[in-house]
């Protein structure tokens, strides 16, 4: 007699993948979205996959920090001045000390 369920091979199937979590949907109408201005650039002291920016948003306290991966895809030259989009309300983290 064969099992029912199985696929074929003498294993009990798999049992469905549940849902993903059952949390409140995501509103991406949340996310605040900033133009601003790369006003400094340079590499990470401590990584080489990586730049440290200053970027002007005309906030009041001044340019943000944003350490970015983008060292393989522009030069530094390709990033000074450079208008982009940054996402704002992101919780504050430190990369490599940064």
């Amino acid at each position: 007699k064969k099992e029912k369920g199985g696929g074929g091979d003498g294993k009990p199937a798999a049992a469905p993948a549940k849902a993903a979590a059952s949390g409140p949907p995501i509103d991406v109408s949340r996310v605040m979205i900033k133009v601003g201005t790369i006003t400094e650039v340079g590499k990470h002291p401590d990584a080489d996959a990586l730049y440290v920016e200053k970027i002007d948003l005309g906030e009041e306290g001044g340019p943000r920090t944003v350490v970015s991966g983008l060292v393989k895809h522009y030069p530094v030259e390709e990033m000074q001045n450079r208008r982009v989009l940054v996402v704002c309300n992101l919780k504050p983290a430190k990369m490599r000390g940064v």
